[in-house]
């Protein structure tokens, strides 16, 4: 590997409002490694095309930007597009949604990161939903005293747990947008296209399985947007929010055919996909008390996925129903 190798950023890009892309596009040629970065922007059919967007950057970001089209396949296909034209001389491959920013040291600390030994990186963010604190502290399952401290001063550790049990068992902090990792040792590693929701967290473990070392940071390096993605405007009930329950169900319920799960990763599996199941029958539940129309199309997609949805429907509907009467009981 040469003395400055460069790194590839892979942004997907899929959005209705103007000036989202160019603002990402910038943010990445902020990085104080600016010179090193090759930025693929695959469009992926969007309403607002790239071109536009695009259109009056510097030459600086000219010459390090590559912009590829192709017919809408969603986030993992654009980026397993991407994928696929990173050049020879590329070392590197990091990921940046078409709506994310990135603190301008971003990509130095996780290079510096993996330097000490590792393939995968990743940081702290704030998400877009929720800006009073960072996500690691919200979801707080990664935990730093568990982990091997390695600089504190950037906030560095050694992942000491696997992928698999992370994202299954411990509740994943992993957001894409904050990943950087080897890609010249899994030149070949992909996105599970045919995943809608998920498909980050089988990345993540099949680079695991693949033997990648991990690292971390507790630093906020990533300030996620709110253009469009998969969870923005899925209120409850509502055909986008069971069309996420539905891809989550087919995410969850797949993980045990491609992975050797411990009997408590399955166990973990096994409350996730249930806890699926009750919110899609309370989901139905919230529009027929509304008297909303019933997407059955939906409806059959989910006891497709999981006909024990239909046997424990009724187990639902009551639990529902007592839940009910006792908070009209306690007003």
């Amino acid at each position: 590997m040469n003395d400055d190798p460069r790194i590839a950023i892979i942004v997907p890009y899929f959005q209705r409002e103007a000036g989202v892309l160019k603002r990402t596009v910038e943010s990445a040629f902020d990085q104080t490694l600016a010179k090193r970065l090759l930025v693929i922007v695959v469009d992926d059919e969007s309403p607002v095309p790239a071109d536009s967007e695009l259109t009056g950057v510097g030459d600086f970001i000219r010459e390090r930007l590559l912009v590829i089209r192709q017919a809408n396949g969603g986030a993992g296909a654009a980026r397993n597009r991407a994928l696929d034209a990173i050049p020879d001389d590329v070392e590197f491959a990091a990921f940046l949604d078409s709506d994310d920013t990135w603190e301008p040291d971003h990509i130095e600390n996780a290079l510096h990161a993996l330097g000490l030994g590792y393939d995968f990186y990743f940081s702290d963010y704030i998400a877009c939903d929720y800006r009073e604190t960072s996500n690691f502290t919200r979801i707080g399952s990664l935990r730093p005293e568990e982990h091997d401290l390695l600089d504190a001063g950037r906030g560095l550790y050694g992942f000491r747990s696997t992928a698999i049990d992370h994202v299954v068992r411990q509740g994943n902090v992993i957001q894409t947008s904050t990943v950087v990792y080897r890609f010249r040792r899994f030149p070949q590693l992909r996105f599970r296209e045919e995943f809608y929701n998920g498909q980050d967290f089988f990345f993540w473990m099949d680079i695991g399985e693949l033997g990648a070392r991990m690292v971390f940071s507790m630093h906020v390096e990533c300030d996620c947007g709110e253009g469009i993605n998969i969870y923005s405007g899925s209120g409850w009930g509502t055909d986008k929010f069971l069309r996420r329950v539905r891809n989550e169900l087919k995410v969850w319920l797949s993980a045990a055919r491609f992975y050797r799960l411990t009997p408590e990763q399955s166990e973990a599996n096994r409350k996730k996909i249930a806890g699926l199941q009750e919110t899609a029958i309370r989901g139905l539940l919230h529009r027929m008390a509304r008297r909303s129309a019933i997407p059955w199309r939906l409806l059959g997609d989910i006891v497709r996925l999981s006909p024990q949805v239909l046997l424990k429907a009724p187990w639902y509907f009551l639990k529902a129903f007592k839940e009910k009467l006792q908070n009209q009981g306690s007003q």
